[in-house]
C-alpha cells in the first residue's frame, strides 16, 4: 500500500503532465487559428470557424494553467516540513516559468516550420 505522501506526489505529477498536454493543445490550436487568419481568401464562415478555434484554444490554455496551480496545491499536501514547502514552491515556480518558456519556444518553432 502506498503512503499518503507518495499518493499526493503521484497526483501532483499526473496533474502536471495533464496541464502540459492542455497547454500544448492550446498552442497547437492557437497557431492553427493564427495561420488561418492571414489567408486573404477567407469567407465569413471561415472567420467564424477561426474565432471558434481561438475560443477553444483559450479554454485549453485556461485549463492548463489552472492545472498548473492545482499541481502546486496538491504537491503541498505531499510535504511535511514548512521549510521544504517553501523550497518546493520556489522550485515549482521556476519549473512553471521554464515550462511556459519551453511551450513558447515550441509555438515559435511550429510557427516557423509551417
Amino acid at each position: 500500500m502506498l503512503r499518503p505522501l507518495v499518493v499526493w506526489r503521484i497526483a501532483a505529477a499526473v496533474l502536471w503532465i495533464v496541464s502540459v498536454a492542455c497547454l500544448y493543445e492550446a498552442i497547437e490550436r492557437g497557431v492553427t487559428a493564427e495561420e488561418s487568419h492571414y489567408n486573404p481568401n477567407l469567407t465569413v464562415s471561415d472567420k467564424l470557424a477561426i474565432q471558434h478555434v481561438t475560443e477553444i484554444a483559450d479554454r485549453w490554455f485556461t485549463a492548463g494553467w489552472i492545472l498548473q496551480f492545482a499541481t502546486a496545491a496538491v504537491l503541498s499536501f505531499g510535504l511535511k516540513s514548512p521549510r521544504m514547502v517553501r523550497r518546493i514552491f520556489n522550485s515549482l515556480g521556476i519549473v512553471i516559468a521554464a515550462d511556459g518558456t519551453a511551450l513558447l519556444l515550441v509555438a515559435v518553432i511550429m510557427r516557423i516550420s509551417r
